[in-house]
């Protein structure tokens, strides 16, 4: 049988057809048809270290392009290993397309190696797969992929992580002439748009947009995806309105003017002052979970609350209005208020104030002052990735505001490491499309303990990465944790010092590795950094008993 007339290659041409050049995975025997495929058709087939990795990397991508990522793994282990990280998708609403192989159809329910469909006795691999996705079908025959991918693309369509099971015999076997046509991956524009709930929020805003700050615009993840800070700031201007942000739309809004910054625990506390002195808030692309609200859920049951996006808020007090094209909305909805404004009030100026971080007693650098030092090096044009923990607390909190730098921290499951993969996949897709702009990782010790590994891939493709750790030999978060709440228990959560970057040096011939214990050096050290090609990695020194900017500690 030709390779070019299989199931296998059929989808990979169909993927690659809507955009798709990279997929993320861990080769195996019931997916190499998949591997085979997707090199026949110009799709680079990614070999990360771990599962959850790839899934990660195909998630980040996701993020930063606004397109469906890839994921392909194995039945068994493989099939195992990536659900933590479809999870991640799934809680965050990414939406990724996983291809899982598995044994083929005749050894079903005869004891195959890795069969994961002849539940009770085998594990229930699309009840698993299910869990964690927005739809899971098993192609049992090259007959029934167009239905299955049909439904796999509307899944992606709502922002949710979509889930294909292939028995190997059936990615190897003939798909049938003259399939039919499968339906795009992404929204149309302007698709299942209603602009009669708009009016009456328009009415309602230029009602109250009297003064200026008494409309706050708090914007989230699906904004910061589509890339919507210039339609947000001309509403913002029209109605005078003071801006915020969830964690997951931090790279929305510049800072100055009526910018407030970041909400929730991570944030800062002129963003809830200025959320609390809105008569009006208006929720664009933010779901409203409590790491974007925390400490803001009693102001804003008794405040005009509206939340505008593809998916629902988690929060219950509020006007919803769904759409399917949250650009579309913003820009109608400016100019419905516009036209209702006899005049527009001058923004408010505001300054963003930090939390109050106590400076610990230690002659290592203080993660605020590093992270500071990381934000004066930024390229103008590069994607942060900002990991569980210290670190990505401290990022949130300090690294300097600017659209043209994108920035991503995956709260859905707080998993430690899923920065890593996801800055180097995203990292490797810009290697693969010639795009030089910069990934930059920021991450513990503790989840370069996990997933560092993966560097490792960013050298494979010669990926526009630059990992650093911030090493205080400790899980930080947790010992401030222990500190704080089991004080008269020992800490399980300091670890013996660990020379990194002299590990990572000699692993890596071709790695650029640097370590930096001062911090006068670490601004330079990055500017040498991330103006280099390639992949390069830093191991910066910090202080362990430093408290994190996180509200509920301090």
């Amino acid at each position: 049988m030709a390779r070019d007339r299989s199931t296998a290659r059929h989808l990979m041409q169909v993927l690659h057809d809507r955009g798709v050049r990279v997929a993320y995975g861990v080769h195996g025997a019931n997916i190499e048809d998949m591997y085979a495929a997707a090199q026949d058709v110009g799709i680079c087939p990614v070999v990360a270290k771990h599962e959850f990795a790839a899934g990660a990397m195909a998630d980040g991508s996701t993020r930063i392009t606004g397109r469906p990522g890839v994921v392909m793994t194995t039945s068994g282990g493989g099939a195992m290993n990536v659900v933590p990280a479809l999870a991640e998708a799934y809680d965050s609403r990414v939406p990724v397309l996983a291809l899982i192989g598995s044994a083929p159809t005749s050894l079903v329910g005869h004891g195959a190696f890795q069969d994961m469909l002849n539940p009770p006795d085998t594990i229930d691999l699309v009840a698993l797969m299910a869990a964690v996705s927005g739809s899971c079908a098993e192609v049992s025959s090259p007959e029934t992929m167009a239905a299955a991918l049909a439904t796999a693309s509307h899944t992606l369509e709502r922002g949710l992580p979509a889930v294909l099971i292939i028995p190997k015999d059936v990615q190897a076997a003939p798909m049938p002439g003259s399939p039919p046509t499968h339906p795009d991956v992404h929204p149309e524009a302007g698709a299942s748009i209603d602009d009669g709930p708009l009016e009456a929020l328009a009415e309602r805003m230029a009602a109250t947009a009297t003064a200026p700050g008494r409309v706050c615009l708090w914007v989230g993840e699906q904004a910061s995806w589509e890339r919507l800070g210039t339609q947000i700031c001309e509403l913002a201007e029209c109605v005078g309105a003071v801006t915020v942000a969830s964690p997951g739309g931090r790279d929305v809004l510049p800072a100055g003017g009526g910018f407030a910054g970041v909400t929730g625990v991570m944030g800062h506390p002129s963003a809830h002052v200025a959320v609390r002195a809105a008569e009006m808030v208006v929720a664009i692309g933010c779901r409203m979970s409590v790491t974007d609200r925390a400490g803001l859920d009693d102001v804003l049951r008794s405040t005009d609350l509206t939340s505008i996006g593809r998916h629902d808020a988690r929060f219950g007090d509020c006007t919803q209005i769904a759409t399917d094209d949250l650009e579309h909305s913003i820009r109608m909805l400016g100019k419905l208020v516009g036209a209702k404004m006899s005049r527009s009030p001058a923004p408010p100026h505001i300054t963003i104030d930090h939390l109050p971080v106590p400076r610990a007693r230690s002659t290592r650098p203080s993660v605020q002052t590093v992270i500071e030092s990381i934000g004066a090096q930024l390229p103008p044009v590069c994607a942060v990735f900002a990991d569980a923990g210290n670190a990505g607390a401290a990022a949130l909190h300090h690294l300097p505001f600017s659209p043209a730098q994108r920035f991503t921290v995956a709260l859905g499951m707080g998993g430690m490491g899923h920065a890593i993969a996801a800055g180097v996949g995203n990292a490797v897709r810009c290697a693969v499309v010639d795009d030089r702009s910069r990934s930059i990782v920021i991450a513990g010790d503790g989840a370069f303990f996990m997933h560092g590994m993966e560097i490792h891939t960013a050298i494979e493709h010669d990926a526009p990465l630059s990992l650093i750790i911030l090493n205080n030999d400790a899980h930080g978060m947790c010992v401030t944790r222990d500190r704080l709440y089991f004080p008269d228990t020992p800490t399980v959560n300091r670890f013996r010092p660990t020379a990194i970057a002299a590990g990572v040096d000699t692993m890596f011939a071709d790695l650029v590795v640097r370590h930096v214990t001062e911090i006068d050096d670490v601004g330079e050290c990055c500017a040498e950094l991330f103006a280099a090609d390639g992949p390069n990695c830093v191991v910066i020194d910090v202080d362990p008993e430093e408290v994190p900017p996180f509200a509920p500690f301090l």
